[in-house]
């Protein structure tokens, strides 16, 4: 479709960066290799997801997209991200919040029709730039609002606009990333924080989706998978059929993992930031997205650095194993292993499989093998 729509030649290097779901389809990100050396992201977006105006080529009518071509950053679905991802417009903006921007803005993080994160160095420290649907800052905003009356640090929101633009404060601490923590310590942080986090007054549901993934990833993973491992994914997929249990609801971050955490000198939380998914969900949505980061985060870690990973899986597993984490957890890592898998990195999808395999039978020695 993308060799088509763009008339490339047969000799034109593309390759696909990148895919996962969106609305009723899914977009892709592909490296298209200009004449001139120069490199260019496109997207393929088949998510038939009505948008504010379209910035590429479609197919289908803009009231009934059946799929959408454009060119990094004019994302259709984030209409304020081309004008913060440029310098001067990037200046003026936070000028306009008394902000004194002395840098370039740097894309940190970008999930295609969903949300971008631009870092801006400023005179008084970096300022983060957020571009998301528009239909969702009111969510955000309120999400952060509820989070910081329940005593979570979240960052100040510095200001926001209804085309989907915001503009924070960086987060108090050192990213837990770079903090020396002990396993069984950040865990316990971890669990004062989700009891602070349940007390938080948000009545909208999580927006965490994982249940109609389970299918996508498995169909997509046996695309790039040798036939061997069609039974290790099926067999991932049945276990964790059974095993989805949905007990209650409760406030949730609904993307919980150490990424999104900042910790003081004496270790303690003092920072949690991407509240964009909070809302009411099952706790066990939380307990499973922390575990499955801290394993993918293992399998991409050389020894002897990923032992605190694995160790930290095995805490968070033995400390919040219970009706529906497993099949949680495994249907992350699914995800993390298609990841791979389409980057052509079959050596890293196979080691996700098995320890996604491992999480869903309760096999835990398994993941020491992994």
């Amino acid at each position: 479709m993308l060799v088509d729509a763009l008339g490339l030649s047969p000799t034109t290097r593309v390759d696909l960066v990148s895919r996962e779901p969106l609305g009723a389809g899914s977009v892709a990100g592909f490296h298209v290799s200009a004449d001139d050396g120069a490199v260019l992201t496109y997207f393929v977006d088949t998510s038939r997801r009505v948008v504010a105006a379209e910035t590429g080529v479609l197919a289908g009518t803009p009231e009934e997209p059946e799929a959408r071509i454009w060119l990094h950053p004019a994302d259709p679905h984030l209409p304020a991200l081309a004008p913060a991802a440029f310098s001067d417009a990037a200046r003026s903006l936070l000028a306009r919040l008394d902000i004194d921007a002395i840098g370039a803005p740097e894309l940190v993080v970008y999930r295609p029709g969903r949300r971008a994160v631009l870092r801006v160095p400023t005179s008084g420290g970096a300022a983060w730039v957020k571009a998301v649907p528009p239909d969702r800052v009111s969510a955000i905003v309120d999400a952060h609002s509820a989070f910081g009356a329940a005593g979570i640090p979240v960052p100040v929101v510095r200001g926001f606009s209804d085309q989907g633009l915001m503009v924070w404060d960086a987060a108090t601490g050192t990213p837990a990333a770079d903090a020396p923590w002990t396993p069984a310590g950040l865990v316990d942080e971890v669990d004062a924080l989700r009891e602070r986090i349940a007390e938080a007054a948000i009545a909208r549901p999580a927006r965490t989706a994982l249940r109609g993934r389970l299918d996508w990833y498995s169909e997509r993973l046996l695309a790039v998978l040798p036939p061997d491992d069609a039974a290790v994914v099926a067999a991932v997929v049945a276990r964790s059929d059974r095993e989805w249990h949905d007990p209650g609801r409760e406030t949730i971050h609904g993307d919980l993992h150490f990424g999104q955490l900042f910790l003081d000198d004496r270790l303690r939380i003092t920072g949690v930031i991407d509240v964009d998914t909070a809302g009411r969900g099952a706790p066990s949505d939380d307990a499973s997205a922390f575990i499955a980061h801290a394993a993918a985060s293992a399998v991409l870690t050389a020894a002897p650095n990923d032992a605190r990973l694995w160790d930290l899986v095995s805490v968070a597993l033995e400390r919040w194993e219970g009706p529906g984490v497993r099949a949680r957890t495994a249907t992350h890592l699914l995800g993390h292993a298609l990841g791979a898998g389409e980057r052509g990195d079959l050596a890293q999808c196979r080691r996700l499989l098995v320890v996604a395999a491992s999480v869903s039978s309760g096999d835990r020695d398994g993941l020491s093998a992994a």
